[in-house]
């Protein structure tokens, strides 16, 4: 059977994660099936528990399509909804647990949820918007008193339940909404299906080659994708434990996946560079980890981070939550995310980043790019019932957004991922940077992350944050980078741009720097550079240090109130 014949198998299919649940309780019940931080609880126990709470919510009026929302730290908890959600065929919307005010009342109404489900840790977030929103909260709560809209979870929950009776949910039925995690702006519910989680746990198991038994680490955040469909799906469909804890610690991780006894773990954003930074050991190897999966690990820590730890299998992915875009790196190709799982998934487009679009031909359509020419990175959406479906957001609008057509044929239609990439000769794809992030500066385009790729093996660097701000009477932006040093290190400015211009352009260079004593993220480890570029170079808005390329003596100076008068009144040129 072909890869479009087995995924339209599925969707049909009543394989989906409810049934799952009791199929693996009823064959392997005392067996470990999640391991947080100091608990383990068996298939059985959970199967159990995910009844009980199922009971709860089928009491509230959750069916077959009713959105419950899920506020959650990574727990127990967390998966339990998620299981008891699944065995009802209603819908999970997963929250964001960092976000509070403004923020939660926003993401609680675009999900369309009246009912939810959360732990200790949400509820001062909870309490600090009551009123503002109509999502009915159950909750793990020691509180004595409960506003209207919380209920104590513990006082709701039935002793123990029988299984809810098995509704009638396939593979192309909605499971979730997973929040993008963007750095600016607030996040959308994108639309998932129960296939993808299906799909994920068949296709994982494999390429992770998981045994039954075996343990997989994921310790960041469960209401994002790649724990769920790289850590926690794979795990439990192989018969297997899934470990992690409520907040990723980087000083935590070996004594986590020791104490586990984790084979392999999902990395995502920057999370391997903040292992390396931890101070090296004789025991750095003293793990049975044996492969790494996930998406986000920089060609400059690849190798050191491999190296160090001892990690047989490095697996790198591209993905879009939102999307119908997958990439995979099988053979370990540094810096690469690897290649489409199946012919003509995606193209690369040209981009014309002086108009701020694609760039189309004289016939009208978009011109795909040779090979190592960035361009933005495209998913063919297949309506004919194969593997390119795309569902985008539960806005529909916001849907039709991310949608170009009359792309390299009249008529077609393709997802935007907004990212741009290259090709090399060889086929496998390298990511360039977000559409949003790069800038123009003397006429050229500034790709933030590879310029942030080469700061980064600047002496003494261990992160760097790239960025467009204005300057006064000139045109586009100059870069600037949030500077991370390594610990004990101090910046050597004359050797950090001699570098920056061994390995950059001129018009690359970072204009200015800013030392900075963390790298703020995500809560997904995605670095932040709204709030960086706004901040700018003005030191009334910036106590870090702050540094200004001087060409004329080839290093970086500190910024000086006369430097910055000088730049506003245009005085000096960078």
């Amino acid at each position: 059977m072909d890869l479009a014949a087995a995924v339209a198998e599925l969707k049909r299919s009543t394989d989906t994660f409810g049934r799952l649940i009791g199929e693996q309780a009823a064959r392997i019940p005392d067996r470990p099936a999640l391991k947080f931080e100091q608990e383990t609880v068996t298939y059985g126990a959970y199967d159990a528990e995910v009844n009980r709470l199922a009971a709860l919510l089928a009491r509230q009026g959750v069916r077959t399509g009713t959105v419950v929302a899920i506020l959650c730290q990574n727990s127990p908890r967390f998966l339990t909804a998620l299981g008891a959600v699944a065995k009802l065929g209603a819908i999970g919307a997963l929250l964001n647990t960092h976000l509070d005010g403004a923020g939660l009342t926003h993401v609680l109404h675009t999900s369309g949820a009246t009912l939810g489900i959360a732990d200790a840790h949400a509820v001062p977030a909870l309490l600090r918007v009551t009123g503002t929103h109509p999502v009915r909260f159950f909750a793990e709560s020691d509180e004595g008193t409960l506003p209207d809209g919380i209920v104590a979870l513990a006082d709701a929950l039935p002793a123990r339940a029988d299984p809810p009776p098995a509704p009638e949910v396939r593979g192309a039925d909605v499971f979730l909404y997973i929040y993008t995690s963007g750095t600016t702006g607030y996040p959308k519910p994108a639309i998932v299906r129960h296939i993808r989680f299906t799909l994920g746990g068949i296709g994982l198991a494999a390429l992770l080659g998981l045994q039954p038994g075996e343990t997989v680490y994921a310790p960041l955040p469960l209401y994002h994708g790649e724990s769920l469909f790289v850590g926690f799906a794979p795990a439990f469909r192989s018969g297997g434990a899934f470990a992690s804890r409520r907040a990723f610690s980087a000083s935590a991780f070996l004594d986590d996946v020791r104490r586990h006894e984790a084979v392999a773990f999902v990395y995502v954003g920057e999370l391997c560079r903040y292992l390396l930074r931890q101070p090296p050991t004789p025991h750095d190897r003293d793990h049975k980890l044996r492969v790494a999966a996930g998406a986000g690990l920089r060609a400059d820590v690849w190798r050191a981070f491999q190296e160090r730890f001892g990690i047989e299998r490095i697996i790198e992915m591209y993905g879009a939550t939102e999307g119908n875009v997958a990439l995979q790196n099988l053979d370990g190709r540094v810096g690469s995310v690897g290649k489409p799982y199946a012919e003509g998934q995606v193209g690369l487009a040209r981009y014309d980043h002086a108009r701020g679009e694609l760039a189309r031909d004289a016939q009208g359509l978009c011109i795909r790019c040779v090979p190592d020419e960035p361009g933005e990175l495209l998913g063919r959406i297949d309506h004919g019932g194969g593997t390119m479906e795309y569902d985008g957001y539960t806005d529909r609008a916001a849907t039709e957004r991310k949608i170009v057509r009359d792309v390299f044929a009249p008529g077609d239609a393709w997802f935007r991922s907004g990212d741009l990439l290259r090709c090399d000769a060889d086929g496998y794809y390298y990511f360039v940077d977000r559409l949003g992030d790069t800038f123009r500066w003397k006429g050229e385009n500034v790709a933030t992350q590879e310029v942030a790729d080469v700061l980064n093996g600047a002496p003494g660097v261990s992160e760097s944050n790239v960025y467009g701000v204005g300057v006064p009477g000139q045109d586009g932006r100059a870069g600037m980078a949030a500077i991370v040093l390594q610990p004990g290190a101090s910046l050597d400015a004359t050797a950090f741009y001699a570098h920056a211009a061994r390995h950059l352009p001129r018009y690359a260079m970072p204009a200015f720097l800013r030392l900075v004593p963390e790298m703020e993220v995500t809560g997904t480890l995605k670095q932040r550079k709204a709030a960086l570029a706004e901040d700018g170079y003005d030191p009334a808005r910036v106590g870090d240090p702050l540094l200004v390329r001087d060409d004329g003596v080839a290093t970086y100076v500190p910024l000086t109130p006369e430097t910055l008068a000088a730049i506003g009144a245009g005085r000096l040129r960078l």
